[in-house]
């Protein structure tokens, strides 16, 4: 950028353009993440692990499907 100082509008519309742009790549990353383990693991197996999220809050889904296969399902 340039040396001259933003004036508070523009330093508001950089900060939430800055913003914006990291919880799209943080979206992104969660979807991509989402179909590597549906790719690993199946949609079958992401919607049981899902519910066994639902009755032990705090599960995370890599955990609760590491459980299942370790479980042999």
């Amino acid at each position: 950028m340039n040396s001259k100082k933003l004036s508070q509008h523009e330093q508001d519309f950089a900060d939430a353009m800055a913003l914006k742009l990291r919880l799209n790549r943080e979206q992104r990353e969660k979807e991509e993440e989402r179909r590597r383990l549906v790719k690993e693991y199946g949609e079958f197996r992401i919607s049981i692990a899902r519910g066994v999220i639902e009755d032990h809050p705090g599960l995370s889904l890599e955990e609760a499907l590491r459980m299942i296969k370790e479980g042999g399902f």
